[in-house]
């Protein structure tokens, strides 16, 4: 009944007498898992996402991840986007009466963070805002040497990691190389993952450019197979003598035009004419 739009009834609900029903099935959502996701000492539930990048879906993920946390938990989490990259801040964050907050790390100033013991603290430093980047760094560095050797190592390597994303990689690690201690950077895992990126991206590249040469070339035999039938079935073996010039067809293109032809053609003459016109092409 409500699907054949009751006039009253509908503007009681909308202030409408009209409308259109849609009718829509939802598509099974897959979503990634969320970055964090904190219980808080008042046990009310904080998402953190964490985006070097503007992504223009960052609503929709943001607003279906609510829901899937509320229906887990039945409670609403508050909801902060971090943002950590270098172009400026770029995403929408709200619609209708839903909304989640933005925040930029460099809207942070990063004389808090040098403040603390904790040395977690002390390299997201390098993320925030500094009137002085050169004196940041000289801090950042002055509170990690004071940490025992293994702990100090493994904290400077996740400081080298972060400060790629503001182009700084070069000038700490120039500071390091000034420090009383030996890291073996181009072994750990940090530094495969920044600077191994292009040649991974390369790699993968020819994966796929593999992957559709065979698919084509898996295409082109299959062709050859269903023309060859084709000839045989329609012309008997004079047909099948044609196959020599198939063979020459390099491109899946011009071997589905012959094929479309076979089934059409009413003789072998207009085959051949298919062949000279291409010889006479090339």
């Amino acid at each position: 009944m409500l699907k054949d739009i009751p006039a009253k009834f509908l503007k009681i609900l909308t202030g409408y007498e009209d409308g259109k029903f849609l009718d829509v099935q939802l598509p099974n959502i897959q979503l990634n898992e969320m970055d964090l996701l904190i219980e808080l000492p008042d046990d009310s539930l904080l998402h953190l996402e964490i985006q070097s990048t503007n992504d223009k879906d960052m609503l929709k993920r943001m607003y279906l991840y609510s829901a899937l946390v509320y229906n887990q938990f039945e409670i609403l989490p508050r909801q902060v986007l971090l943002y950590v990259g270098n172009r400026p801040l770029d995403m929408k964050n709200a619609v209708g009466s839903y909304s989640y907050e933005l925040l930029d790390i460099r809207d942070i100033n990063c004389s808090e963070l040098l403040q603390s013991e904790k040395p977690e603290d002390v390299v997201l430093a390098i993320l925030c805002q500094s009137d002085n980047i050169d004196v940041t760094i000289a801090k950042i560095l002055e509170k990690l040497s004071r940490l025992p050797l293994r702990a100090r190592k493994d904290y400077i390597l996740k400081l080298l990691y972060l400060s790629d994303l503001r182009k700084l990689y070069n000038k700490i690690t120039q500071e390091v190389e000034k420090m009383p201690i030996t890291i073996d950077i181009a072994e750990s895992d940090l530094y495969k993952d920044i600077f191994h990126r292009g040649e991974l991206a390369g790699k993968l590249e020819g994966k796929l450019e593999g992957k559709r040469a065979g698919i084509q070339e898996g295409k082109r035999e299959g062709l050859l197979e269903g023309i060859e039938l084709g000839l045989e079935i329609k012309y008997g073996a004079a047909g099948v003598e044609l196959m020599s010039m198939v063979r020459i067809i390099s491109t899946v293109d011009r071997l589905e035009e012959l094929k479309n032809l076979i089934r059409k053609s009413d003789s072998l003459e207009k085959l051949k004419e298919f062949f000279e016109k291409g010889n006479s092409q090339s």
